[in-house]
């Protein structure tokens, strides 16, 4: 079976079924240029929420009364890796190249430590090693199956 690719060969729908083909034709000229500006307009509305998004994690994270957690046991740590991982979404939005994964992951990760850092010297606020795991726990949570749907997309793909 083949999945989404257009290589202008015929393919086979299923093995057992050899007789019944199916034309992959190559994208036109137009396609390939409509289908560029929608992926750079869906970057580039990424990049915007991003930044707005890591402005607001940020003055949440260092005002005296930011957003109370919800009343459960954790529900900090739950805001904590629900922030991180709208964050590692709209980061990977923002750059879909997957050579760029390690340098998105390092990103989120020193915003976190960032984060901390920062909090460890306001004195309404204190750091946490538990936050910041809450932190990496949003990253993996959206990074991982991100990356392993990639990797299957691709090769169906072949």
């Amino acid at each position: 079976m083949h999945i989404g690719g257009f290589s202008g060969k015929a393919v086979s729908l299923n093995p057992e079924q050899s007789h019944r083909t199916e034309i992959i034709m190559p994208l036109s000229p137009s396609q390939k240029i409509t289908r560029y500006y929608v992926r750079s307009l869906i970057a580039i509305t990424a990049r915007i929420a991003l930044a707005f998004a890591i402005c607001f994690i940020l003055y949440e994270a260092t005002i005296p009364h930011p957003i109370p957690p919800p009343v459960m046991d954790y529900g900090d740590k739950l805001l904590h890796a629900s922030a991180f991982f709208a964050l590692a979404f709209l980061t990977d939005m923002s750059f879909p190249s997957r050579r760029h994964l390690l340098g998105k992951v390092i990103f989120l990760l020193g915003f976190g430590i960032l984060i901390e850092w920062i909090q460890s010297f306001l004195p309404w606020r204190s750091a946490d090693v538990a936050d910041f795991l809450a932190d990496c726990t949003g990253i993996a949570v959206c990074m991982i199956p991100a990356h392993l749907i990639r990797a299957a997309i691709r090769h169906f793909e072949k």
